[in-house]
């Protein structure tokens, strides 16, 4: 029991030095992997059950950890190639881009915008 609990501070003071998940789950799964091996077998059986308990545990752990550590993506699949938007429902390209300029105009007037209040509010504290 004294070398459960050991093993079991050893494991998560050692979490505490990584920092992604995959180590983390490397360390954790190992850990349990290794614990539940020795309860198997007596012996040397039992030194090689622990030995492939704290291989698999440690694969299992990484395996887990790699996948919590990839980011999370959304894929946005758009009809013909274009984005959603006021201007899509022109059919006159010249029209399309005329809109579509006006928009950006607006947006980087807007921009502006938010910027200056930004400053304003840092600068004099007028938010």
């Amino acid at each position: 029991m004294k070398k459960l609990y050991i093993g079991c501070v050893l494991v998560a003071l050692l979490t505490g030095c990584n920092t992604t998940n995959q180590q983390n789950g490397t360390l954790i799964g190992a850990g349990a992997g290794g614990l539940l091996g020795s309860q198997v077998g007596s012996g040397t059986g039992r030194i090689i059950a622990t030995g492939v308990g704290v291989l698999l545990g440690g694969m299992a752990g990484s395996s887990v950890g790699k996948n919590m550590d990839q980011p999370k993506t959304t894929t946005i699949i758009y009809q013909n190639g274009n984005a959603p938007g006021p201007c899509n429902n022109i059919a006159n390209s010249g029209v399309r881009s005329s809109c579509e300029r006006g928009l950006s105009d607006r947006r980087a007037q807007e921009q502006r915008a938010a910027e200056n209040r930004a400053y304003q509010c840092s600068r004099y504290g007028r938010c």
